[in-house]
């Protein structure tokens, strides 16, 4: 799942940033997902890129392959 994710979320960053947003904004209102969308879209890519890690490690560890 992280792999998949972060996957999508890599190739585009920008939409990765709107749909955490619009998470934000359904649970703090829409002054937080303001601030969340002034974020820099390189954090956003790095994020994608760690779930792609993370997905990548936990798929090994899932296989017996440590």
């Amino acid at each position: 799942m992280f792999l998949l994710l972060g996957v999508i979320f890599a190739a585009a960053p920008e939409e990765g940033r709107e749909f955490f947003a619009r998470q934000v904004r359904v649970f703090y209102g829409e002054r937080a997902a303001q601030r969340y969308r002034a974020l820099p879209t390189a954090l956003f890519r790095a994020v994608a890129l760690g779930m792609v890690a993370m997905g990548v490690v936990l798929g090994c560890f899932a296989a017996g392959l440590r």
